[in-house]
Formats: structure tokens, C-alpha cells, sequence
């Protein structure tokens, strides 16, 4: 058998209409060759990061290559500045976000071997590149296919003025003048906060089909686990669906953090797997179809109920009891329930 070809770090600039040139980094993995066609994503650093983070990182994405947690893909970090908060800013000297959503974007794919299209591509973030990878997949979700935030740099409220002093403490470490700080500017910080983007363009997320990750420690220093229950509720209310994780114990970064980024990393790689051919499609799967095709007449065939032929086989069967519920209550059908206040 074959050694296996290693993982690769490139280092590389890109000419660019903000600084003169942007600084990135590209992780290409075993299977990557020229005519492979693999999904991209985009990789988000925190405050202080950069294309160096990435390189730093080969180690933990050769195991999740190498144990198939993460199926082959292109992974790619630009240096956007220590704290960018990933902001186009009002005068148009740095368009970071633009970099992120498109520029870049487009130069790898003419530059690798890359699949193209919402399905073939991710974004994801650290901290303040959480905060940066859900705004720009909720302002562009029909370029992406999955979205993942680790701890995100989030604040709970729709507006400027809803956050105090518990969720400004990452203002210590400072960031662009128009959106931290004392000198923040309130509509910069309402067209950015992606839970505004998310009321905003709710629609188009829900058409998109957009898969959303987020999480945070319940005892994060800087207190984000505050903006990130803000927005599952946002997110619940406008039911889109997503995944949130609180996580029990853990603090901003820590020893909870790579076990955090495995589970990020796992599900992205799930959610980026291609769907199984139809000649894959199981037996039982077959016999279900067949089942509620003919109206469900006789009896359910036998099914494995850890199979997706038994969540069908379910759902068929209990489509007249929610039907006759959405009678009474219209939100029986909703992913989401229109749930009492906590208080």
C-alpha cells in the first residue's frame, strides 16, 4: 500500500484594495490533488490570530483526517489585522468582511482545486471569528452551506443601547473605534450583530437551507454565553433551525477548548458530507417509501429504530394527528414552539 501523502501548509499573499496585500494561509490535505474538486472553508481566527493559527493547527486536523471524523477539505485562514472584528468599516479603508465573503473566496478557487457553490463551502470562527463567520453567513447564505462558531464574540440585544457593562468587557482588548469602545457607533453595531442580520434576512437563511453551529462555555470570562443564548432564541423564534451548545464548566478558551473544536470540526465534516447515491439507499429505506406511496395501507414494515426509515415510517404516521393539531394551533407545525416567557 501506498504511504500516505501528507498535509500541507501553504503561506501566500493576495493583492488586495484594502492594505496593499493580505497575508493568508491555505491547509491542504492528504487526499488534496489537482482535479479533487473539494469543499472550502473558511477559517476565522480571534483577536491576536492569523494565517499562522491555521499552520499551527496541522496536527489537530491530520487526526481528524486521519480517524475520518473530517472528510477531505481545503481549509484557509487570512491575517486580517489583531482585532478586525471582520468590520467593512464606514469609510472604506478595510473591507474585512468583503475580504472574507468573497474576495478570498474567489482567488482560491481560481488558484486550487476547489468545488464550487453554496454546498462546497463553509465558514467558521474562533471568538471574534465566530462573531465574524455568522455575520457574513447570515448576510450571505446562499454562498454558504454550513456555518460554525466557537464562543463567539456575540452581545445580547438588538441594539446599542440593550448592552451593559457585563457584556462589554471585551472592550478592554480594543478593536475597530466605530464598533468597540466607547466611541462605537450604534448603527455600525446593529447592521453587524448577526442576530439583527438574522431577523433581517431570516427568509433567505430559512431558503438557504443554511446548517448553523454555534456554542459557548456557561462560564466564559468574557461572558459570551450571554449573546449566544440570545441568539438561539432569536434563531427559535424565527425558527431556524441550528445546533447550540452550552457548555457546562467551560470558560473562554481552556482545557475544554480542543474538545470543543473537535465537535465543531466533526459536525461541520458531517454536514459537509456528500448524500449517499440512490443505489445506496437501503432496503428498508425502499420499503418505507413504498409504504406511504400506497397510502400507508397495511401494516408498517419492519424497521430498525435507529434508521431513518423509522423517523419517516413516524412521521407518515402521525402526519393526520398534527394536521388536526395545526387546526387548533397553527404553530403545531413550525420546527419551533412559540414557547411562555421565562420570567
Amino acid at each position: 500500500m501506498p504511504a500516505r501523502a501528507p498535509s500541507r501548509v501553504e503561506l501566500a499573499e493576495m493583492p488586495w484594495s484594502g492594505p496593499a496585500s493580505v497575508e493568508y494561509a491555505v491547509l491542504l490535505p492528504p487526499e488534496y490533488a489537482a482535479e479533487s474538486r473539494l469543499p472550502l472553508c473558511m477559517f476565522l481566527m480571534g483577536g491576536g490570530g492569523s494565517r499562522d493559527n491555521l499552520a499551527a493547527m496541522t496536527p489537530f486536523f491530520d487526526e481528524l483526517w486521519a480517524s475520518g471524523a473530517l472528510p477531505p477539505m481545503v481549509l484557509a485562514t487570512p491575517s486580517t489585522g489583531a482585532l478586525s472584528y471582520y468590520l467593512d468599516h464606514p469609510d472604506g479603508s478595510a473591507r474585512w468582511e468583503t475580504l472574507a465573503a468573497r474576495d478570498l473566496v474567489d482567488h482560491l478557487r481560481d488558484k486550487y482545486a476547489l468545488g464550487r457553490g453554496q454546498a462546497m463551502t463553509a465558514i467558521a470562527g474562533i471568538s471574534m471569528g465566530g462573531y465574524g463567520a455568522l455575520k457574513i453567513a447570515f448576510r450571505y447564505p446562499d454562498q454558504f452551506g454550513a456555518v460554525a462558531a466557537l464562543q463567539p464574540l456575540l452581545e445580547p440585544g438588538f441594539r446599542a443601547g440593550d448592552i451593559g457593562a457585563r457584556n462589554q468587557i471585551h472592550f478592554v482588548a480594543g478593536g475597530p473605534d466605530v464598533l468597540i469602545g466607547p466611541g462605537r457607533r450604534p448603527a455600525v453595531f446593529e447592521s453587524n450583530n448577526p442576530a439583527n442580520r438574522a431577523r433581517t434576512n431570516a427568509d433567505a437563511i430559512l431558503a438557504s437551507e443554511l446548517a448553523i453551529y454555534f456554542e459557548a462555555g456557561d462560564d466564559d470570562v468574557l461572558n459570551v454565553q450571554d449573546g449566544a443564548e440570545f441568539l438561539h432564541r432569536v434563531l427559535w423564534e424565527l425558527d431556524i433551525s441550528h445546533d447550540y451548545h452550552l457548555v457546562r464548566g467551560a470558560d473562554h478558551g481552556g482545557p475544554s477548548f480542543l474538545p470543543r473544536l473537535r465537535a465543531a470540526f466533526t459536525w461541520l465534516g458531517t454536514t459537509l458530507r456528500a448524500a449517499p447515491p440512490a443505489s445506496a439507499i437501503s432496503a428498508e429505506d425502499r420499503a418505507v417509501k413504498e409504504w406511504i406511496q400506497g397510502g400507508l395501507k397495511g401494516p408498517p414494515p419492519p424497521v430498525d429504530p435507529n434508521t431513518h426509515a423509522f423517523v419517516a415510517m413516524l412521521r407518515a404516521q402521525l402526519a393526520p394527528v398534527r394536521d388536526s393539531a395545526a387546526k387548533l394551533d397553527p404553530t403545531t407545525l413550525r420546527r419551533y414552539g412559540i414557547l411562555p416567557k421565562a420570567s
